[in-house]
């Protein structure tokens, strides 16, 4: 029986928060960290608060669920969850690890194991549980189209110059800058514009 998880792909972080990211995703830990960084903007990722996880988890399109669980120790945690397949992330103590139930079988990674082991030889068994969610990998976006605009930013006469790329979930558009002019008068603003077309001409 294999598992879904991926070895851990270690960059400079070498912290659990990021490591179960990069078990889930397939990223580089120091990707997983930039994730975490752009929601809490710490530059230096270590310990993890458990909204920033979620929100992170979120943001690398999982959909995740608090599971309730009446047992205290990893042991019982794992034990109740044996019959419901699917990815976990599990908080322990100053820690976290991520979790795979695949019929029956239980593999268990975070920062020191670097790839799934078998969960029941674990050594962190008897620690307790402070959380436990189901997380659930979404499909990825489906793409509709893309558009590129020129907005005027009314500060310093500026104009941006921006990419909309659109998808059927509102939810997933984004906006790129792909660059910027300024300029003092309108006549200069026209001489930008006369300038692009030249070198627009000059491509075909």
């Amino acid at each position: 029986m294999t598992t879904n998880l991926k070895d851990i792909n270690f960059g400079i972080n070498q912290f659990c928060g990021p490591a179960v990211l990069s078990a889930l995703t397939g990223k580089s830990t120091d990707e997983c960290a930039a994730v975490i960084s752009s929601i809490n903007g710490r530059q230096e990722i270590r310990a993890v608060e458990v909204k920033d996880l979620i929100k992170a988890l979120e943001k690398l399109r999982f959909d995740v669920k608090n599971v309730q669980c009446s047992y205290s120790t990893l042991f019982g945690a794992l034990s109740s969850l044996s019959s419901f397949n699917g990815m976990y992330v599990i908080l322990i103590p100053r820690h976290v690890i991520a979790v795979e139930v695949n019929d029956g079988k239980i593999f268990l990674i975070d920062n020191q194991s670097k790839s799934a082991i078998d969960a029941s030889h674990s050594a962190r068994l008897m620690q307790k549980v402070d959380a436990i969610y189901r997380v659930v990998k979404k499909a990825e976006p489906k793409f509709v189209r893309s558009e590129i605009k020129v907005e005027k930013v009314y500060v310093n006469n500026r104009l941006e110059i921006i990419k909309y790329n659109y998808y059927e979930d509102e939810k997933d558009n984004t906006k790129i800058l792909l660059g910027s002019a300024s300029y003092t008068y309108k006549n200069e603003l026209i001489e930008i514009s006369n300038a692009i077309n030249q070198f627009h001409e000059q491509l075909q």
